[in-house]
């Protein structure tokens, strides 16, 4: 299977067409065949037929040249929910598991395991270290200074 640039034509609302030229398309390597688009391809089509019929009277054509949407930055992960993490499987204990034993709720200690939770407070810490019968250790250090390149 291969990506070829290929036009397409998409229905808009209210009747109005949408052209978009090369839009990234799977093909299969054997056959030629149309075989659809890339999850992030046909997400972007979505977004760039809603942006391109906007403010288009009913019925109408338009063409546009398909722009992939900008791919954001993922958050950086949160230190503490992967030492969490690395202390749970160390033990080789679930997220449930710390959940009773700390009386709450499991969908709590997920939270705290999301790399993208960045709220962990020091009583939650302590908490959660006495239930592993382990100490809280914070260290600061020196940022990483990014060159300039």
């Amino acid at each position: 299977m291969t990506d070829t640039p290929m036009t397409h034509t998409f229905p808009g609302r209210e009747g109005i067409t949408v052209i978009l030229h090369n839009v990234p398309t799977t093909l299969d390597s054997e056959t030629g065949e149309v075989i659809g688009f890339r999850l992030d391809v046909s997400r972007a089509i979505a977004h760039l037929v809603q942006e391109a019929a906007r403010e288009q009277p009913p019925g109408a054509t338009v063409e546009r040249q398909y722009q992939a949407r900008p791919k954001q930055a993922l958050p950086t992960p949160d230190p503490v929910s992967l030492e969490l993490r690395r202390v749970l499987r160390e033990r080789g204990l679930t997220g449930a598991e710390i959940a009773e034993r700390l009386e709450i709720k499991p969908p709590l200690v997920s939270r705290w395991l999301s790399p993208t939770y960045h709220q962990h407070g020091m009583e939650t810490l302590r908490r959660i270290a006495d239930a592993l019968d382990m100490d809280v250790e914070v260290k600061l250090k020196p940022r990483e200074r990014k060159e300039a390149s």
